[in-house]
């Protein structure tokens, strides 16, 4: 704290040289037929910031000149953003699952990423809860950031430290570099990060079988990652309007360790069957990952045209060796390794036109998947597997978008046709093997009447399942536990419709869904051993699902408060040989945002969240779950320099816990997750301005499913 006082304080008394950057040139922009210019007008209400406008696919929230704009990086500001709340993987779109993310109409593929872009530079965030027919199928929610548009030409360096401590100590060393000239653009971001953390898991499965088994463990995991990531590329201005470039991106993986203890009860009818004491070690190497894009976007005519290519390989190896001791049994040492390579090819294009007075798009997507996964065990306890996985995609779609008197229409169809091919140790398995073509029509209505806006849509999306969901490879937990997949899995499908707007401070949303073939965790027990419990995943006929949401928004002086509340209630029953059991508790969610402008150049937030028990598929949460977060951001010399603290979790709460019912078996599992933490981040900007990037790969649910 000394340190960080002394360094405010040095900080402070420099004699700040950096030129005034009020006379930057503009960058012209572009307007594409993808990213619809037709909105409702925004109900503007003096006081009351951010501005919240409903678009055609959601809501728009303007950032610029708002205390947002001072909160430091991008990320910031996404925790603050209305509907938006962070999980334990990144963020969540309330009801509606983890969104895509786009920046100035390039697709984002690692979240961190937008730890680079700074806060004063996010001029509106979009948050797109009915993504169009452009859009994959399977995409349930997008968050847009549209940056200001001011670059300049020359050299602009964005440089970035932090130190981040819960028990143990990680940090996060980027470095990004961009030339612009009059006509071309080149830029390297460069990432290195090492991660330390631990779970904590207490799990209890009761298995009503031959006699009534109960296996009771605990279990800590302690994960090392160490990781360098570059993204290199070009773009270049043919003309007015006109784009071509390209982008190569390395993950490499330097290290991602994990060593697991864990001791496992078991008993039958109460009385003890044996005492399983577990230590082992996983060591992945993982290859570099490679992606490579090159785009075109631009103006021919009075059309507009969006290309891309994307070409994506990666691998993973990975070691497991695990030392089981029994109290009364045998003793076993596990050694398997697992290799899993992927390839996609992506091919996009999309063509827009102003027709009738509206937006009009029209596209098509190509993709192809291909997938390695072979795991060697050398023992005998599980097989060894070698399969593969090809999946080819095509899906042309068509859009259409106008603002009438009577609000804006939207209408767009996506049809996707789909095979799917299996492989085990070489052979075509026809059973195994699918072929689908489904269309997805989307419709939407919005109309604005006085301080009103709001929005009528319907839309269908599908969920396919991952690529380690669908493979047949068996891993081994323990003696008593096995994990696989199911190889007949079929594709989620959602029915929505979907109701939101905004009301002068006020924001609200309600939706009725119907999923069907929705996937859940399952686990069945083998026929010749009972005790065995084995982990898959199977497909419910449907599940139907209610969503309210609520967010209000005021400023008082220097305090902005926004305070969200959401419930999400689900029509389940399921039938298990235990009997029929009904899932019907609504969950709550809750998150109250407290930001406090000091100055034009020092900002704090506070934030608290707060999900309640409740009922998702097949699962009952049994925790309510609440934290606290803070935020503090001081910038120096005309934003030159700027020093942030962030304290997560403050008080230690983040603590999950749910209950699984399968066929014959509960199981209960408590997380404890080491969250914890102060972080430190220093950052050096020079001649730091956005620059708009035009490639509009989109790729991101191929990743998911790897």
């Amino acid at each position: 704290m000394r340190y960080l006082i002394s360094l405010i304080v040095i900080m402070e008394s420099l004699t700040c040289m950096a030129q005034d950057l009020s006379k930057e040139s503009t960058r012209t922009g572009k307007t594409s037929a993808l990213d619809t210019t037709q909105e409702l007008n925004e109900v503007v209400v003096k006081a009351y910031r951010p501005v919240s406008r409903v678009t055609r696919e959601g809501f728009t929230y303007s950032v610029k000149g708002t205390p947002l704009a001072q909160s430091g990086s991008l990320t910031e500001v996404l925790d603050q953003m209305p509907m938006v709340k962070k999980s334990t993987t990144g963020y969540e779109v309330v009801g509606k699952g983890t969104p895509l993310f786009y920046l100035n109409g390039r697709r984002v593929y690692d979240i961190s990423d937008l730890d680079n872009i700074t806060a004063k530079d996010v001029k509106n965030v979009e948050v797109i809860t009915s993504p169009g027919a452009q859009y994959d199928a399977s995409v349930t929610s997008i968050i847009k950031i549209t940056s200001v548009s001011n670059a300049l030409e020359g050299l602009t360096v964005n440089a970035r430290s932090t130190w981040h401590q819960n028990r143990h100590g990680s940090w996060l060393e980027q470095l990004d570099l961009r030339y612009n000239a009059k006509c071309w653009t080149i830029y390297d971001n460069v990432k290195y990060q090492v991660a330390k953390d631990q779970t904590w898991k207490d799990l209890t499965q009761t298995v009503h079988a031959d006699t009534l088994w109960r296996e009771a463990s605990a279990e800590r995991e302690y994960r090392k990652q160490q990781t360098l990531a570059n993204i290199f590329g070009i773009d270049y201005k043919l003309g007015d309007g006109n784009y071509i470039g390209g982008r190569y991106s390395l993950t490499y993986n330097l290290k991602n360790d994990m060593d697991l203890e864990s001791t496992n009860d078991i008993t039958a009818y109460s009385k003890h069957f044996d005492l399983l004491t577990t230590a082992g070690a996983e060591r992945s190497h993982r290859r570099p990952q490679h992606l490579f894009n090159l785009y075109y976007s631009g103006k021919l005519g009075g059309y507009t045209l969006n290309a891309d290519v994307d070409y994506i390989m990666s691998s993973v190896v990975t070691d497991n060796v695990y030392a089981e001791l029994s109290a009364s049994k045998d003793n076993r040492t596990i050694a398997a390794l697992s290799d899993v390579k992927n390839r996609l090819l992506s091919l996009r294009t999309a063509v827009g036109h102003k027709l009738f007075g509206g937006d009009a798009t029209i596209g098509m997507e190509y993709r192809h998947t291909k997938r390695n996964d072979d795991y060697t065990n050398s023992g005998e306890y599980i097989p060894t597997s070698i399969s593969l996985l090809k999946e080819t995609q095509y899906a042309p779609f068509v859009d259409y978008s106008i603002l009438t008197k009577v609000g804006l229409l939207g209408l767009g169809f996506r049809m996707e046709s789909t095979k799917f091919k299996y492989y085990s140790d070489g052979e075509y398995v026809p059973e195994q093997s699918q072929s689908m073509t489904k269309l997805f029509p989307k419709f939407s209505w919005g109309i604005r009447v006085g301080a009103l806006q709001a929005q009528l849509a319907y839309s269908t999306s599908i969920n396919r399942p991952s690529y380690r969901q669908l493979s047949s490879n068996t891993l081994y937990g323990s003696r008593y536990t096995y994990q696989t997949g199911n190889p007949l899995l079929r594709p989620e499908y959602t029915h929505e419709l979907a109701l939101q707007g905004v009301w002068r401070f006020i924001q609200f949303q309600a939706s009725y869904s119907e999923t069907r073939n929705a996937i859940i965790n399952w686990a069945t027990q083998l026929e010749s051993q009972p005790a065995v419990s084995v982990m898959s995943y199977k497909n419910l006929t449907s599940v139907k699902q209610m969503r309210l949401a609520a967010v209000l928004s005021r400023t008082f002086g220097i305090w902005n408060i926004q305070l969200t509340l959401a419930m999400n209630k689900q029509f389940l029953h399921i039938d298990t040989q235990m009997g029929a059991i009904s899932l019907n508790d609504p969950v709550w969610v809750t998150k109250f945002s407290n930001s406090f402008k000091v100055s034009k150049t020092f900002t704090m937030y506070l934030t608290a969240n707060y999900q309640s028990s409740g009922d998702y598929r097949n699962v009952h949460l049994t925790r309510h779950v609440w934290t606290v977060n803070f935020n503090a951001t001081k910038s120096f010399c005309h934003d030159l320099f700027s020093v942030q603290i962030k304290a997560n979790d403050i008080f230690n709460t983040q603590k999950d816990g749910n209950r699984v019912y399968s066929e014959r078996m509960t199981m209960d599992l408590l997380n404890t997750y080491d969250f914890r933490a102060v972080s430190l981040t220093l950052r050096y900007n020079f001649n730091d301005k956005s620059y708009e990037q035009h490639s509009h790969s989109n790729v991101n649910e191929e990743l998911r499913r790897f």
